[in-house]
């Protein structure tokens, strides 16, 4: 068990997931809010609102630095995740009150599809790919996977406790961590399996955002002074990491489920 705490440097991580031919939906009319209750939303991302929702622009523009973290504004699943017209690269959520939210423009996805989120989840880094004069994150918000025209995000946020602009973890709901970490150290091998002799699909060079979908017993593993069998499933890596190279001070990770 590791009893101290590293630093977290946020570092590029390559997603290999992707949804070929996905298209954004055109603009049309705009349904009606469906009946359902909303849950509370968390902060998207921070920065500027540097376009609003209006006729000609369905949705709205966060802008900040490249490699800002974007957060799910609610829980759901994830419907696409991968390349699109326009975007470069897009993530769309049905969320359990029905809604779709939609992000664009990242340079990096942390999610796949049918992959289900929480509430606050990091889960891409902001960029500036497709059409597009800058990094920012364009969010649009659908009352439901029908609708042609979007909802005005600011309306939709505000429906659910978050006022734009925003700070993730506060004005509304609050981003959990959740299976969320960060790598630390160099040369880190990524298995196929949680096993020292099993062959390696990526070597990390630094550290490196990571979203963990479960933990496994595996081989012992004896490095920087720390002893460990436990490792991490990192689905858009493609396999395990031992549970040493997390930057967490636990051996096994609190929260994180078992792999079955």
């Amino acid at each position: 068990m590791r009893v101290l705490k590293r630093s977290k440097s946020i570092g590029m991580l390559v997603a290999t997931v992707a949804a070929a031919g996905l298209i954004p939906l055109a603009a049309g009319q705009a349904d009606a809010a469906p009946a359902k209750a909303a849950e509370a939303a968390s902060c998207p991302a921070a920065g500027t609102v540097t376009q609003g929702w209006h006729s000609g622009h369905d949705g709205v523009d966060i802008a900040n630095g490249r490699g800002t973290a974007i957060y799910a504004t609610g829980s759901g699943t994830v419907i696409a995740s991968g390349p699109a017209s326009g975007y470069g690269q897009w993530i769309r959520i049905k969320h359990d009150d029905g809604t779709i939210t939609e992000y664009g423009h990242m340079y990096e996805r942390l999610v796949f599809v049918n992959q289900r989120v929480s509430a606050g989840q990091h889960i891409a880094r902001m960029g500036s790919e497709g059409v597009s004069s800058g990094n920012h994150l364009h969010l649009r918000t659908y009352a439901s996977s029908s609708a042609g025209r979007g909802m005005n995000p600011v309306d939709y946020l505000s429906a659910r406790g978050v006022s734009l602009p925003c700070t993730p973890g506060g004005g509304g709901g609050t981003p959990s961590p959740g299976n969320n970490f960060t790598t630390w150290g160099t040369s880190v091998r990524v298995r196929t399996e949680p096993q020292l002799n099993a062959p390696v699909v990526r070597t990390l060079t630094g550290p490196t955002a990571v979203f963990v979908q479960c933990q496994k017993r595996g081989d012992t593993v004896n490095a920087e002074g720390y002893s460990n069998n436990a490792w991490s499933f990192i689905p858009a890596l493609g396999g395990y990491i031992t549970n040493i190279y997390i930057d967490h001070p636990a051996a096994w990770l609190p929260g994180v489920d078992e792999c079955r």
